[in-house]
């Protein structure tokens, strides 16, 4: 389950910081057009939670950590793991899904929480499957029919293998066929099926998706395509392969790797733009890897990155990390249900996230369903260091313009401005003024900010 160290290389921090009113300038600017029609609507938000039922985190504690990352990011989807395979029969498949999600309460606790969709992540490592793929289909179908017959537990959505670089398009295509037949045939035809979650929107996953598209039965029994958001996050190739068409876009994996100290504004910058990017690149569905789980010293925790809150036994608390509190504001700004307008920079065209340079910025625009409007933007230049598969502009301030069409004949509208920062997180400055659709501010390193209006 964990992401191979190789997808991400992001370390050191960001100096002071600040938001402040856009006025005469050098600094660099960028202009963000929105669209005049929006793309697609944010469906899902959540995250996976992995074993704690060997974690023993007072219950006090627990109930806040779902409090927290359920309840306060209004997340909807869970995604849960089991180990799949050649030597990996449905009876043990069945025993550690029901102890790590059943009888721990974490199911029961998460659809008290808001969730409404269980997504299965089938985990067998990225080696290619020696196994008949139809055998492989067989067993996924057996574990989906019999957690529902013997527990209760209806898995909405399930994916064919989580990150399955050894899988030919013609194996993904026929596993999908073969899972769509072995599902229906056991009357579970409820069950959708997404896929490849690839590890990186790159060739590779372009390539199996290729292969989906050209299989007419395999395609039709997609309910959407699927990838992961590490190093190459969302591009706009993807969003171009379903278009026309009723599928969905779901990225199923968003994380970091390594330690992370309470306020790493580097690492918060990167995950919000990698939200930000999936956001303006057709995402319908977004989830985090770990939520939460435990620790025995949070400061000596070499893994605590992939989770957004850790209980510390040693110091006997929660740590809330800084990221945590900037998905919050971008909760607040891009809620479920919201509509995403594309946007399109100049410089920068598409902003995206991808293998090598990164952009300056990454920004996203939507009507909320109160029928509001939200903006976001984050300045990624100073992330660093540069490697071979990641390169970051050097830190700059940017004045930017946001041009919103649909605002254009409106004259001056009142928008409120949030701001997080490495020492602030989520907190209201004050009120800026869009005239004829146009509003400027200036984005310093580091910074997230989102601007919100009625």
């Amino acid at each position: 389950m964990t992401v191979p160290l190789r997808l991400i290389i992001l370390a050191a921090a960001f100096g002071a910081l600040a938001l402040r009113a856009a006025e005469p300038t050098s600094q660099p600017a960028i202009t963000l057009t929105v669209a005049a029609q929006p793309a697609q609507v944010l469906a899902g938000f959540g995250c996976s939670l992995v074993d704690l039922s060997r974690a023993n985190i007072p219950a006090p504690a627990r109930a806040e950590l779902f409090d927290r990352v359920f309840g306060d990011l209004g997340m909807n989807v869970l995604r849960l793991w089991v180990g799949t395979g050649p030597g990996r029969s449905v009876a043990q498949m069945k025993a550690s899904f029901y102890r790590t999600y059943v009888d721990s309460g974490v199911i029961a606790e998460a659809q008290r929480h808001g969730v409404t969709t269980l997504l299965l992540a089938p985990a067998r490592g990225e080696r290619p499957p020696t196994e008949p793929v139809a055998d492989y289909a067989r067993q996924l179908a057996e574990f989906i029919a019999a957690v529902q017959t013997e527990r209760g537990i209806t898995i909405n959505v399930t994916g064919i293998a989580n990150e399955p670089s050894g899988f030919k398009p013609e194996q993904m295509a026929e596993a999908v066929r073969d899972l769509r037949g072995e599902l229906d045939a056991r009357g579970r035809r409820e069950v959708d099926i997404i896929a490849p979650e690839w590890a990186s929107a790159d060739g590779a996953a372009l390539r199996s998706l290729a292969g989906l598209k050209a299989d007419a039965a395999a395609w039709a029994a997609l309910r959407g395509i699927a990838t992961h958001s590490y190093n190459m996050a969302a591009t706009p190739q993807f969003p171009a392969l379903i278009a026309g068409t009723d599928k969905q876009y779901w990225m199923t994996e968003a994380s970091d790797n390594g330690h992370e100290g309470e306020a790493d504004v580097n690492l918060a910058a990167s995950i919000c733009a990698r939200f930000l990017n999936d956001m303006n690149q057709g995402v319908t569905h977004w989830i985090y890897f770990i939520g939460f789980h435990d620790s025995p010293d949070v400061a000596r925790d070499r893994d605590n990155a992939t989770k957004l809150m850790v209980y510390d036994h040693k110091q006997q608390r929660l740590v809330r990390t800084l990221k945590y509190d900037w998905l919050r504001q971008l909760r607040a700004a891009f809620p479920t249900g919201a509509r995403l307008y594309p946007l399109r920079a100049d410089p920068g065209g598409d902003l995206a996230f991808s293998y090598g340079q990164k952009p300056v910025l990454n920004a996203a625009a939507a009507r909320r369903p109160d029928g509001g409007w939200s903006l976001g933007m984050v300045n990624l230049c100073g992330v660093g260091p540069d490697s071979a598969i990641s390169r970051w502009h050097p830190a700059a301030t940017w004045t930017v313009t946001w041009r919103l069409p649909a605002a254009a004949g409106e004259g001056a509208t009142a928008w409120r401005v949030f701001r997080s920062d490495a020492v602030r997180r989520f907190e209201p400055v004050g009120v800026a003024t869009m005239n004829g659709g146009e509003i400027t501010l200036t984005l310093r390193p580091g910074e997230l900010v989102t601007l919100s209006r009625d």
